[in-house]
């Protein structure tokens, strides 16, 4: 029975270990650009010097807008854009895609304001109309807010969307500090460095899993000691191993930026700890725009589904342990 008990949670840690991933991975579609966010507006003259020298900026504004068709008409909230749509909501689409950069004519909607508009997700190729002009849908994503990605030239843009680069992994304050030189845009308000975001999801996702993997190691360690040699040997080699060829897997993956050149370097530890205040700062005092209520939201709901990952853990450390009492006892 315990050991059926055992297989149980098992499956369940990794039910919830495949959920949490899948999670994280839909949370990192919404993180992939640090985001400048203004009071006040950007001017014309402004988003112009900056795509010409940086063509690859998005640039954008949220705002409530009368969204029309033949036979109804709906209030949503509009996020007007210039540039890629994917920076600006990057949810995952249920049908087409969302407008490509130059395509004026196009636009994305909910999943939500396809059903009040239009009483069906099936609405591609259909058109939409506001005061700005006439649209047609190119892709349906999933949110249950009623949301559209309208293209537009000039909507008075307070957000501003840098997409990662190479750079960015050694030092995100100097490379946002490069870029702006570059562009030529003035210092944000506030900038929201949404790649610590879906590292954090990432690793939310992982680290109960590595415990887990931790426990079941130590478990194995200590019923592979009472082995006669060689097999003993053996396996004990071949976990060492296995650690080992996983360990470059984990520095790939961790932020150079994160890691001191001298563990001993004081100053360091004051300026990453400085650094990710304002930073933690900025994502909790920038007003929340577009896709911020889906990267909060996603945060919270991973954090719960670790939470749930840290209780099977635990359960399945206990009952482990149990199996060892036995053992322990009858040597």
């Amino acid at each position: 029975m315990r050991r059926v008990i055992i297989g149980l949670l098992m499956l369940a840690l990794l039910v919830a270990s495949t959920i949490s991933m899948n999670h994280a991975d839909a949370l990192a579609q919404n993180c992939q650009s640090v985001s400048l966010r203004y009071r006040q507006a950007l001017t014309a003259e402004t988003v112009r010097t900056a795509r010409d020298k940086q063509p690859g900026l998005t640039f954008w504004a949220e705002s409530s807008c009368l969204l029309c068709t033949s036979l109804h008409q709906t209030q949503c909230t509009a996020l007007y854009y210039q540039g890629d749509a994917l920076l600006v909501m990057g949810a995952e689409y249920c049908a087409g895609e969302p407008p490509a950069p130059l395509d004026f004519s196009g636009c994305a909607i909910s999943t939500a304001l396809a059903d009040d508009l239009f009483g069906s997700e099936d609405v591609l190729g259909l058109s939409v109309t506001l005061e700005t002009g006439e649209y047609t849908v190119r892709g349906i994503f999933s949110s249950n807010r009623s949301l559209a990605l309208i293209p537009c030239e000039d909507a008075g843009f307070t957000a501003v969307e840098l997409p990662f680069t190479e750079d960015f992994r050694q030092s995100p304050a100097t490379w946002v500090n490069t870029q702006l030189t570059e562009s030529g845009l003035t210092e944000p308000d506030w900038q929201l460095f949404t790649g610590l975001c879906a590292a954090l999801g990432r690793g939310l996702a992982w680290l109960p899993l590595a415990f887990a993997a931790l426990v079941l190691i130590l478990h194995g360690v200590k019923a592979v000691v009472h082995w006669p040699f060689p097999a003993r040997d053996i396996a004990l080699f071949s976990v060492l191993l296995t650690t080992a060829s996983a360990l470059p897997l984990l520095l790939s993956v961790w932020p150079s930026w994160l890691t001191p050149s001298r563990w001993s370097d004081f100053s360091w530890w004051t300026q990453t700890a400085q650094t990710l205040s304002l930073q933690l700062e900025a994502f909790l005092l920038a007003p929340g725009m577009g896709r911020d209520l889906a990267i909060k939201s996603g945060l919270i709901a991973q954090v719960g589904i670790a939470l749930l990952q840290c209780v099977l853990c635990e359960a399945l450390r206990c009952m482990l342990r149990q199996c060892d009492r036995p053992a322990a006892t009858e040597t």
